[in-house]
C-alpha cells in the first residue's frame, strides 16, 4: 500500500473517529467554565437529593457492631426474666424481647400458665455462683424541679457501670459512690434549676433528697430528654421478686452461646448474647421468631424507588434543556466543522462526550454534597437519640450506581441535541440564518396518545402495586413490575406534554395577544422558537412533577397515620381513667374526687367532668353483677378499630349534652338534643343503628362455653339518630341518665375528662401527673395529641427546595435561551423599545415558560399519586391515599412562577442596540 493511500486512509478515519471528539469535547467544555458548571450543578442537584436519602436511610439501619454497643455496652449478655420455668419457652435469637413457644398453642403464647411473683427464679438461682450483674429497671418518681412538682422518668440500677459504657456513657462528674447520691441526663439539669452538686428533691414515690454528681447520656434518649439515675429501688420502693419481670440484669463478664441460652429459656428466662448477635446461628438452629419482612415499609420502598428514577429523569430534562439552548449557541460553531470535513457522527460524538463528562461530574458532585448534606441533617433529625441513627453509613455499590445513572443521563440529555445539531444546515448556519419551526397538528395530535398511553400505564403501576400488597407472601417480582410501570408511565406521560407544548404555546400566544405589547411580544417568541422554549420548560416541568409527587406520596402517608390512629378522645382532650385491675382480672371503679380539681389547677380554663358508662362486658367478674348491657352492632370490617375490638368499654355512655360535646369535640346537634330529650340515643357509629333504632342487649356476665357472652336475657329498642365524629373516638352510643334509668341500664363514673384550650406545655403535664399521684397513684390518664403531622412540615420544605431547584433551573434554562435570543433584543433595543417593554418582555417570557412548566408539572405529578390510591371496594391496606395538600400545590404552580418571573423582570439588563458590526449578513 502506497504512502499517500495510507494517508488518505488516516485522514478519513479520523473524521469519525473518538479521538478528536473528545478532544474538541473537553476543549469546548473548559472554553466556556460558566455554562460547564451551571449544567454540572443542573445535574449535581438531583444527585445531591438521591445521594442524602439513600445515606440518611443507610444510617437508620444499625450494623450487628452498632446493635451490641446499643442493647448491650461493653456486657457480653443482657437477660431478662419473663416466666416461671417453661421447657417450652423459646425467644428471638437476636430480639429476646420477642419470645414463643414449642408447643403448638393457638395464640402463639408461650404456652405456659399463669405464674405468680413467689414462681420466679431469681438469676443467683439461675446463673453459676459469682456471676457479677448489673441491672437496669424504669420507674417514674415525683421531683421538685424550678416551675414546681413533676412526674420524670428514672432508672434503678448501676446504669453508669463501665460496663455499660455505649449503652449508657458518662458526660461529665463522676458516678455515684454513696446510696444518696445520683446521676442525671445533661437536660435534667435545667428542667431541675441546679448544676452538678445541687440537690434533687424526690417527693414520692419514695421522698428523699439526692446529691446530683453527674451527667449520664441514654443511647435510647434524645438531647433534651430528662431522666434520673439511682441505685435499685431508690426512688420507688420495690425490690426483690416483685421487681423481677421488671428488670434487667446484664452480664458483663459473661457472653452466653445459643445452646446456654436455651438452657435459661427452660427457666423462664430470655437472654441476648454479644456472640449471638455478632454472629447468629443458622435459622435450623436458631429459628427467628421476628418477621422481618418489608411490609411495614411500604411506602418507603416506593417513595425512594419512584423518587430515584423520576430523579434522574429530572437529570435528563434539566441538563437537556441546558445541551439544546447551548447546541443552538454553538451551531455556527458545528457548521464550522462540518464544512471542513466532520461526519455527522463526529459533531454527534462532540455533544455526546460533553453529556458523558459533565453528567460523571455532576454525579460526582452530588454524591459528595449529598454525603456531606445526609452529614449535616441527620444529626438534625435524629435529635440526639443514638438509637434512631446508630452510624453514619455510606452504600458505596449504591452511590457507584448513583454516578453511574448519573452519567448515562448526561449522555441521555445531550443526545437529543447532539443529533439535531449533526443534522446543522451549513450554508444557513455559517450565514446566521435560522428556519422558522413548522406548525402542524401531527406532532400534538401524537403527543395526546402518547400522554393517555403513559397515563394509563401508571395506572396499571398503581393497580399492580396495591394489588401485590393484598396477599399475604409478597410477590417481589410483581412489585418490582408495578414500580417499573410506575416510573415509566409518568416518564411517557411528560414526553407526551412536550409533544404538544409546541400547540399550547400558540394557543397561549392568541390569548395574550390582547393583554399588551410586551405580553405579545414574549409570548410570540416563546411560540415561534420551540426549540429554546421547550427545554427550559421541560426542565422546570420535571422539577415540579417530583415534588409535587413527593407532597402527595407524604400527605397519603400522613393520611393514613391519621386514619390509623386510636383516638381516645378529641385532640387535646385529657381523659383520666378510674377503673383499678385486681390480681384475679377483674375491675373496679374509683371515686374521681379530687381528679377534676387536680386538672382544673393544672390547666387553666379546662373545665373538667365525670364521665359516666356502663362497665364493659366480663369487667367486674361473674360474681359481682349478675348481667351486662351491651348495645348490638354490625362488625365491619377492619375500620373502626373501636368496633373491631372486643372490648365493650365505653360502648354506652351516660350524660347530659355538655357531656356529648366534650366526648364528641364539637357541638351537639339540634337532632342529636331533641333524641336525647324524647329518650332516644345518640350513636357515633351508623354500624349500632339498625331502621332507625338501636338494640341494648343484657346479658348473663358469666361466658358461655366457648368464652363468649350468653344469649341475652332480654332486648330493648331504641330510637336513635347518628352524630359521626370526624375521627373514630373510643366511645360508642350515648344516653341520656333518665333514658339509662328507664332502660335499666347500669352506670357510674368511668373516667373524668376535659378539653384543653392549647396544646399543655411540659411544666402542666408535670405538674398534673404529680397532683394526679397524690390523689391515687394507681390512676392512668392520657392526652390525645393526634398523630404526628409530619406531612405539612416536608411539604413546605419541598416547597422551599422544589423553588430553590426551579429558580436554579430557569436561571440557567432562561438565561441561556435569553443568550440565545440576544440578537433579537438587540434588534428591539435598535427600533427604539424602552428599558419597561424590555423587562416585560422578560417578565412574560419567564411567566409562559415557568408557568405552563409548572402547571404541566403539577398536573402530571398527582397521576401517579391518584395511580397509588386505586383500590377495590373492602381494600384497607397496601395503597397510598390520595390526599394532595392543595395550599403547597398552589403555591408551587402558581406563586413560584410568578417569583421566576419577577426574578426575570428584575434581572433583564441594558441591551445594547444592534451596531453596524452586527449587520444581517447580505441575501
Amino acid at each position: 500500500m502506497s504512502d499517500t493511500a495510507t494517508g488518505a486512509a488516516l485522514t478519513e478515519s479520523s473524521r469519525g473517529g473518538l479521538g478528536p471528539a473528545s478532544r474538541m469535547a473537553r476543549r469546548m467544555l473548559l472554553r466556556t467554565p460558566g455554562r460547564s458548571i451551571l449544567v454540572m450543578l443542573l445535574i449535581a442537584i438531583p444527585i445531591l437529593g438521591l445521594t442524602a436519602i439513600d445515606t440518611v436511610e443507610a444510617s437508620r439501619a444499625a450494623t450487628p457492631a452498632e446493635t451490641v454497643r446499643l442493647k448491650l455496652g461493653q456486657a457480653g449478655t443482657s437477660m431478662s426474666i419473663v416466666s416461671a420455668p417453661d421447657p417450652q419457652l423459646t425467644q428471638d435469637p437476636v430480639d429476646n424481647q420477642v419470645t414463643g413457644s414449642t408447643a403448638d398453642t393457638s395464640d402463639g403464647s408461650a404456652g405456659s400458665a399463669e405464674s405468680s411473683d413467689s414462681d420466679l427464679l431469681t438469676p443467683s438461682q439461675i446463673l453459676p455462683a459469682g456471676t457479677r450483674t448489673v441491672s437496669t429497671r424504669y420507674a417514674d418518681a415525683i421531683v421538685e424541679t424550678k416551675t414546681g412538682l413533676a412526674s420524670l422518668p428514672a432508672i434503678q440500677g448501676e446504669a453508669w457501670d463501665p460496663s455499660l459504657a455505649g449503652r449508657y456513657d458518662l458526660v461529665d462528674g463522676r458516678r455515684p459512690t454513696a446510696k444518696n447520691e445520683i446521676m442525671v441526663s445533661p437536660a435534667t439539669l435545667d428542667r431541675l434549676g441546679i448544676s452538678l452538686g445541687g440537690t434533687a428533691t424526690v417527693a414520692g414515690p419514695v421522698k428523699g433528697a439526692y446529691t446530683v454528681v453527674g451527667t449520664l447520656r441514654d443511647a435510647q434518649l434524645g438531647t433534651d430528654g430528662v431522666q434520673l439515675y439511682g441505685t435499685p429501688g431508690l426512688f420507688d420502693g420495690i425490690s426483690g421478686r416483685k421487681a423481677l419481670t421488671q428488670t434487667t440484669f446484664y452480664l458483663p463478664d459473661v457472653d452466653l452461646s445459643w445452646s446456654q441460652i436455651r438452657k435459661l429459656n427452660a427457666q423462664g428466662a430470655t437472654a441476648l448474647s454479644r456472640s449471638i448477635i455478632l454472629d447468629p446461628p443458622p435459622s435450623s438452629v436458631a429459628p427467628r421468631l421476628l418477621d422481618s419482612g418489608s411490609g411495614g415499609n411500604f411506602i418507603t420502598i416506593v417513595f425512594i424507588a419512584l423518587l430515584g428514577a423520576f430523579g434522574l429523569f429530572e437529570v435528563c430534562l434539566l441538563a437537556g434543556a441546558a445541551f439544546a439552548v447551548g447546541a443552538r449557541a454553538r451551531q455556527r460553531e458545528f457548521a464550522i466543522l462540518s464544512s471542513v470535513g466532520a461526519e455527522r457522527r463526529t459533531v454527534f460524538a462532540v455533544m455526546s462526550i460533553e453529556g458523558i463528562l459533565l453528567g460523571f461530574l455532576g454525579g460526582v458532585v452530588g454524591v459528595a454534597l449529598g454525603i456531606a448534606a445526609a452529614a449535616i441533617g441527620i444529626p438534625l433529625i435524629s435529635q440526639g437519640v443514638q438509637a434512631s441513627y446508630p452510624g453514619f453509613h455510606v452504600d458505596p455499590l449504591v452511590l457507584v450506581l448513583i454516578v453511574l445513572a448519573s452519567t448515562v443521563s448526561g449522555w441521555l440529555a445531550a443526545a437529543v441535541p447532539a443529533r439535531a445539531a449533526s443534522k446543522v444546515d451549513v450554508v444557513a448556519a455559517l450565514r446566521g440564518a435560522r428556519r422558522p419551526p413548522k406548525v402542524t397538528l401531527r406532532r400534538p395530535l401524537i403527543g395526546l396518545f402518547v400522554l393517555a398511553g403513559g397515563s394509563v400505564i401508571a395506572l396499571m403501576g398503581g393497580l399492580v402495586v396495591i394489588g401485590t400488597n393484598q396477599v399475604a407472601q409478597q410477590n417481589d417480582h410483581m412489585m418490582t413490575a408495578g414500580i417499573v410501570l410506575l416510573v415509566i408511565g409518568p416518564v411517557v406521560m411528560q414526553v407526551g406534554a412536550l409533544m404538544i407544548t409546541p400547540l399550547i404555546l400558540r394557543w397561549v400566544t392568541t390569548f395574550l395577544a390582547r393583554v399588551g405589547t410586551a405580553a405579545r411580544i414574549g409570548s410570540r417568541d416563546a411560540s415561534r422558537n420551540p426549540s429554546r422554549t421547550v427545554p427550559a420548560l421541560a426542565a422546570i416541568m420535571s422539577t415540579v412533577f417530583v415534588a409535587v409527587f413527593a407532597m402527595c406520596l407524604l400527605s397519603g402517608g400522613q393520611a393514613l397515620s391519621i386514619r390509623g390512629h386510636y383516638w381516645q378522645g378529641p385532640e387535646n382532650s385529657l381523659s383520666v381513667g378510674l377503673m383499678k385491675t385486681s390480681e384475679d382480672g377483674t375491675s373496679t371503679f374509683s371515686s374521681p374526687d379530687g381528679v377534676a380539681d387536680a386538672i382544673d389547677r393544672s390547666f387553666p380554663g379546662a373545665r373538667a367532668r365525670v364521665i359516666f358508662s356502663t362497665p364493659s362486658f366480663g369487667s367486674l367478674g361473674e360474681t359481682a353483677v349478675s348481667s351486662y348491657a351491651v348495645p348490638r352492632h354490625a362488625m365491619p370490617a377492619g375500620r373502626p378499630y373501636f368496633l373491631s375490638a372486643d372490648s365493650t368499654e365505653n360502648s354506652i355512655v351516660v350524660g347530659s349534652s355538655a357531656d356529648l360535646a366534650l366526648i364528641l369535640g364539637e357541638k351537639v346537634s339540634a337532632r342529636s338534643k331533641a333524641t336525647l330529650a324524647s329518650g332516644g340515643v345518640v350513636s357515633l357509629y351508623p354500624q349500632y343503628v339498625s331502621d332507625g333504632k338501636v338494640i341494648i342487649d343484657t346479658v348473663p356476665a358469666a361466658t358461655g362455653a366457648d368464652g363468649q357472652p350468653q344469649k341475652p336475657i332480654r332486648s330493648v329498642s331504641v330510637a336513635a339518630t347518628i352524630q359521626q365524629p370526624d375521627h373514630d373516638f373510643a366511645f360508642g352510643t350515648f344516653m341520656s341518665p333518665a333514658t339509662a334509668k328507664k332502660l335499666g341500664v347500669p352506670f357510674e363514673p368511668t373516667s373524668v375528662m376535659a378539653q384543653l384550650a392549647t396544646p399543655p406545655t411540659a411544666a402542666q403535664t408535670d405538674a398534673f401527673s404529680a397532683s394526679l399521684m397524690l390523689v391515687d397513684s394507681d390512676f392512668g390518664w392520657n392526652i390525645e395529641r393526634g398523630p404526628d403531622l409530619y406531612a405539612a412540615t416536608w411539604s413546605w420544605a419541598l416547597v422551599a427546595l422544589t423553588t430553590i431547584i426551579a429558580l436554579v433551573s430557569s436561571g440557567v434554562a432562561l438565561s441561556l435561551a435569553r443568550a440565545d435570543s440576544r440578537r433579537d433584543d438587540e434588534i428591539l433595543a435598535s427600533i427604539g423599545a424602552g428599558p419597561a417593554l424590555r423587562r416585560g418582555f422578560g417578565f412574560w417570557q419567564a411567566i409562559i415558560i415557568a408557568g405552563l412548566g409548572a402547571l404541566i408539572g403539577a398536573g402530571l405529578g398527582l397521576v401517579p399519586a391518584f395511580a397509588l390510591s386505586l383500590r377495590a371496594e373492602g381494600v384497607t391496606s397496601g395503597y397510598i391515599p390520595f390526599s394532595p395538600p392543595w395550599l403547597q400545590l398552589a403555591l408551587t404552580a402558581i406563586a413560584m412562577p410568578l417569583l421566576i418571573a419577577a426574578g426575570s423582570w428584575a434581572l433583564t439588563r441594558r441591551t445594547r442596540q444592534l451596531g453596524p458590526s452586527r449587520r444581517l449578513p447580505a441575501a
